[in-house]
């Protein structure tokens, strides 16, 4: 063979050993990527030294969240111009529902009307005119209570055991919003707060935490009453998993202690009615944090994820009507009391601005173990799942038997309490699957889509996580 055809076949075996996977080519491929990553390390690292030692240059983090701010600008503009049209529609139903405040001397609570006889006897102080309280409202909300045309939406923090099918008032909120100038009030009840149900008066059954009915009728007309803000046309539910599970959603790192210290009432000098201003701060904080998200494509969808997690009467046009309507107005940074927080008058105690950071809910924690001992061990809310899952498998030929043991648990997201994440899906989706296939079997088709529906909003608010870091 001559020296050319030696020649022409070496060339054409490196050439082709360059094409061939496992070649030098691939090698050499991998080898300019690590130099490509090794100099972005640097430059990074340069960076982050740079701006951690001059204070006016940005870091990479802080020109991470701009361009997330950028693009989610971007696609906020993108979904206005194609939803436009409905979201206006939205926005003027929201205006065309909200109501003018009554005067306050033209509705008397149930307290208000008893006579003083009747108070003497009640084993409870009832709610009275209180100027102190007053004074110490105008530290937190150096304006009027607010007023013009208003939307009231009623939060109430329900406590029930797992399957439990009544429950009382453990916690109300009245969300109230002048669509106009987009000012958000947010009054604590504390449950103790008196209300006239009908029971003797030597009794404490005559409570706003036994106001609670299934539809929440009752409880709207009795807090409406009180709050003198208006109808309570409005309102969200949210159980005690539920509150685990939006602790997670936002981020805390340890939704347990998280949730314990604003649920807790014990060693606090005004005891409700501290725990109710130490909740309505933690609502002003992320409401004010978080609203960014709720705007744009990203707030339709975790809007509409929401509505599936919470039990609630707002439908999501609704919903993304006040948002828009809010956003416009130039919702939270337009005025520095875009959000205030109020209480009904009577409460003569000084609050205390607990904001739920980590050194006060430490050592709020820490105060109340030393006084009264932990709670002790924690219910084992996986096994007790496991157990119920697996009763009602065994009633596979009777549909109705799996809803009733299930149905309750499902609108409750019992398994938010177990906090292995592993475990956790699992015993959700066992779950909901039975309770799946029971409606269907029953040929409840919209139930069964509910279902799925729920578990797929829970799937996105908490695996992935939308809410934890504001852009």
């Amino acid at each position: 063979m001559s020296d050319s055809g030696t020649k022409a076949e070496t060339q054409q075996t490196q050439d082709t050993g360059a094409t061939q996977p496992g070649g030098g080519g691939f090698r050499r491929f991998f080898v300019r990527l690590a130099r490509v990553l090794f100099w972005c390390a640097v430059l990074l690292t340069g960076w982050w030294f740079l701006s951690s030692t001059v204070r006016s240059i940005p870091g990479p983090g802080d020109a991470f969240r701009a361009t997330l701010h950028l693009a989610k600008d971007v696609t906020d503009d993108m979904y206005q111009w194609a939803e436009e049209d409905r979201l206006e529609q939205a926005a003027d139903r929201v205006r065309s529902e909200a109501v003018e405040r009554p005067r306050a001397d033209t509705m008397l609570s149930d307290a208000d009307r008893l006579t003083e006889e009747r108070r003497a006897r009640l084993p409870i102080r009832p709610i009275e005119s209180d100027s102190a309280l007053h004074a110490t409202l105008r530290s937190i909300s150096r304006r009027p209570p607010i007023g013009g045309r208003l939307i009231n939406v009623l939060i109430v923090g329900i406590d029930s055991r797992l399957s439990a099918r009544h429950a009382r008032a453990d916690a109300l909120h009245l969300v109230t919003i002048n669509p106009d100038s987009a000012v958000v009030e947010i009054m604590s009840i504390p449950r103790d707060t008196y209300s006239d149900l009908g029971y003797p008066d030597t009794t404490t059954f005559n409570i706003i935490a036994n106001a609670k009915t299934t539809d929440n009728r009752r409880l709207m007309r009795k807090v409406a009453k009180i709050a003198r803000r208006g109808p309570i046309n409005y309102y969200i539910e949210v159980g005690f998993s539920q509150a685990m599970g939006i602790m997670e959603i936002l981020g805390y790192r340890d939704p347990v202690r998280t949730l314990q210290f604003l649920r807790t009432r014990r060693t606090l000098p005004g005891g409700d009615i501290q725990r109710a201003h130490n909740q309505a701060l933690f609502m002003r904080q992320n409401l004010i944090d978080k609203f960014p998200l709720l705007t744009g494509a990203t707030g339709d969808m975790i809007i509409t994820a929401g509505l599936s997690f919470l039990t609630t009467n707002m439908s999501k046009d609704f919903c993304l009507g006040l948002v828009y309507n809010l956003k416009t107005r130039g919702f939270p940074s337009h005025r520095e009391d875009a959000v205030r927080l109020r209480m009904p008058p009577g409460n003569n105690i000084r609050l205390k601005e607990m904001v739920a950071d980590s050194a006060t809910i430490h050592n709020t924690l820490a105060r109340v173990e030393r006084r009264i001992g932990s709670n002790g061990d924690q219910p084992d809310v996986a096994s007790y799942l496991r157990r119920v899952y697996t009763r009602a498998m065994k009633d596979s030929t009777h549909p109705g038997k799996i809803v009733y043991r299930l149905r309750r648990l499902n609108e409750q997201h019992a398994w938010l309490q177990i906090q292995d994440a592993k475990a956790r899906s699992g015993i959700r989706d066992t779950l909901t699957a039975l309770l799946e296939y029971a409606y269907l079997k029953l040929g409840q088709t919209e139930n069964a889509e509910a279902v799925r529906s729920a578990r797929e909003a829970e799937q996105l608010l908490i695996q992935q996580g939308v809410l934890r870091d504001t852009p």
